[in-house]
This record gives C-alpha cells, structure tokens and sequence, in this order.
C-alpha cells in the first residue's frame, strides 16, 4: 500500500516556493527574461519556474531558448508568489542552477499535478 506523500495541494506550493526562495538566497537562481536566456545560452540551468499567469509575451521571449536547451518547466505559482520566494514584488521566471534543488523542485511540481 502506498501513502500519500502530502505534496499536493497548497502545502507542496509552499515547499516549491520556499525551495525557490533557497536557491535564491543560495545563489543558484536567476530571476527575469534576460537572465534566464542567458543562463539558457551558458547551458547552466536545470529547471525553470514559470509564473502561472505570465503573459504570452513573456512566453514568447523565452519560449526558443527554452526549447532548444531541453530544461524542464514547472508552472504552479503566480507571479506574486513567485515574486515573494525571491524577494521581488513580482517575478515571472526564475532559472535554477543547482541540480540536487532542481530536482526537488520538479519532484514538488509533479506531485502538486497529481
């Protein structure tokens, strides 16, 4: 019998959020467009964090440079929140460098998904 893992929900949001907020502090996230394209360029990131409600625009600008680097993207915050984790008002992307976070990070998405 499996147990739930309890990351669903606003609770695994949080623990998404605050894993963001770590690599932040850490020095392992980029936070806006340029940033991210350029860390995408360099092949330094693992994971991107998109806002849920980041404009088409925003999107677009990134969308080429995401698809040829082959990251994965989670999506599962608003812009806000997301703004929050990394000590900005608003914040519609941020990249992640560091692999052992990333990875957590993207196992958190998943689980929220679910």
């Amino acid at each position: 019998m499996e147990l739930p893992s309890g990351d669903t929900g606003e609770a695994g949001k949080v623990k998404l959020l605050q894993l963001v907020g770590l690599a932040r502090r850490a020095g392992y996230a980029v936070v806006g467009t340029s940033a991210v394209k350029e860390a995408l360029r360099r092949t330094e990131l693992n994971v991107i964090v998109l806002a849920t409600d980041a404009s088409e625009n925003a999107i677009r600008r990134v969308q080429g440079t995401m698809d040829d680097a082959g990251v994965t993207v989670v999506s599962c915050a608003t812009r806000q929140e997301l703004g929050r984790a990394v000590g900005r008002p608003e914040a519609v992307i941020v990249g992640i460098r560091d692999r052992g976070l990333a990875s957590r990070i993207a196992g958190h998405a998943t689980e929220i998904a679910k």
